[in-house]
């Protein structure tokens, strides 16, 4: 569903609608030229006055400021498990202490351990208290993820070209992580009624793996999450668009987005379904509605030329204003009550997947200590269709052998509609071959 939302505000909200004057033809032209220029150059930053103290510290200085560092080769690509990805969750933490966020990881600290690619990583995780005695114990959750792909060992769709040169993964997800950090100073110094529980994920890019582990042992009870936000790749939106899923998984997520969203005038693309391609999906499964912010892929997503200086820096903090304004109506609203909708939330133009398998298959595969296994499948993907079932332990991909979850990735990442996909599985003690066109599933 397509859906253009294109009031804005008025530019002097203080003067009734046709209210006669007594200027001169001149004095018209002047003012004419003055409000074009002031469309043009102001507008798209500051739609309306800041909505209270708290969003006036959300600034695109701030945002860049956080983005070039978190986009800079001495980054080398924030991959998972890495020295340098231990950098961003310092400085994260760094911020949190910063503006009195109470620790909400494990054993009372910031961090929240789980293993990937046979390392400890780390989630980041911190509480804004909530200003109302009563409502203080439930939380509004706003989330993104910090890693990126490194190097370009896996997940590059660059290829081969791109293997040892440094992906830094500006729109993908410095930005995100960015205005997270913006809105921890906001709503900080602003609180909702409800707490406010920032969540910086890694592991994103292995398959949701950090997001996964939470919610698999969340560190703040589910029954106390009323909602999610999640900022993913919000850093190149063109023509003020913004794609926002998982709609239908929260009783009253349409209505904010569109009241939130008059001042601003994006151009919404709004999608109902509450699976999808980033960590709002681990959230859905466990029964918490949703929201997916995000401004679709473009040609340079997990290439080495996802860089700084390719971000729209004016609409991404209008993004992170237009999230502060949603986390606080959910943070003082009615609570939205949770619906199912199991569809993929992703924009129609866009080719990028929930993860390769499922988005050519209508297969999630997930790491066991056997192996790479088939963990879901959807009726209606080719998967299903051609004979696959869940359970299937994946042996090779066009005649490669399989030797964790991250080569699958990166195997289907390079694999473009209209080529075959060949795959080996073992099922019990029989060996089966599937032949596959690929296509979306």
């Amino acid at each position: 569903m397509l859906i253009a939302i294109c009031n804005v505000a008025d530019l002097d909200p203080r003067r009734p609608p046709n209210t006669p004057t007594t200027t001169s033809a001149v004095e018209n032209a002047m003012r004419t030229l003055q409000i074009g220029l002031l469309c043009l150059f102001v507008l798209p930053l500051c739609a309306q006055d800041p909505l209270d103290d708290g969003e006036k510290l959300i600034s695109s200085e701030g945002v860049m400021e956080h983005l070039r560092w978190l986009a800079s080769d001495e980054l080398k690509g924030r991959v998972t498990g890495s020295d340098e990805i231990a950098l961003v969750g310092e400085r994260i933490i760094k911020v949190m202490k910063q503006h009195g966020l109470k620790p909400a990881g494990d054993n009372k600290g910031y961090e929240n351990k789980f293993p990937a690619l046979n390392k400890v990583c780390r989630n980041i995780c911190g509480i804004v208290l909530g200003s109302d005695a009563a409502l203080r114990k439930e939380h509004v959750v706003v989330g993104a993820h910090y890693d990126h792909v490194g190097i370009g060992a896996f997940g590059s769709r660059s290829g081969e070209a791109g293997r040892g040169q440094v992906h830094n993964g500006a729109d993908d997800n410095a930005s995100g992580t960015s205005a997270l950090l913006e809105l921890i100073e906001a709503l900080a110094a602003k609180p909702p009624k409800r707490s406010v529980l920032f969540l910086a994920f890694s592991g994103e890019e292995l398959g949701l793996v950090g997001s996964k582990a939470w919610c698999k042992a969340p560190t703040v009870p589910v029954t106390q999450l009323t909602s999610m936000l999640n900022l993913d790749m919000i850093g190149r939106s063109r023509d003020q668009y913004l794609f926002v899923g998982g709609l239908n998984s929260g009783s009253n997520f349409e209505s904010i987005l569109r009241e939130v969203n008059k001042p601003f005038a994006f151009a919404l693309e709004l999608h109902g379904g509450g699976r999808g391609p980033s960590d709002f999906d681990s959230f859905y499964a466990i029964g918490v509605p949703a929201l997916f912010f995000f401004t679709a892929e473009h040609a340079d997503y997990h290439t080495p030329a996802d860089d700084a200086d390719k971000i729209n820096a004016v609409d991404l903090t209008r993004i992170t204003r237009l999230a502060y304004r949603a986390v606080r109506r959910l943070g003082d609203g009615p609570k939205p009550k949770f619906a199912e909708d199991a569809r993929q939330s992703m924009p129609r133009t866009s080719e990028r997947g929930v993860e390769g398998p499922f988005f050519y298959l209508g297969a999630r595969v997930a790491a066991v200590d056997q192996g790479v296994v088939i963990s879901e499948l959807s009726d209606s993907g080719d998967g299903a269709k051609n004979g696959l079932m869940k359970g299937d332990r994946l042996l090779q991909v066009d005649g490669k052998a399989v030797t964790g979850l991250e080569q699958v990735h990166e195997m289907f990442s390079l694999k473009r509609p209209a080529t075959p996909l060949q795959l080996k599985v073992q099922r019990g003690r029989k060996n089966l071959t599937f032949k596959f066109e690929v296509r979306k599933a």
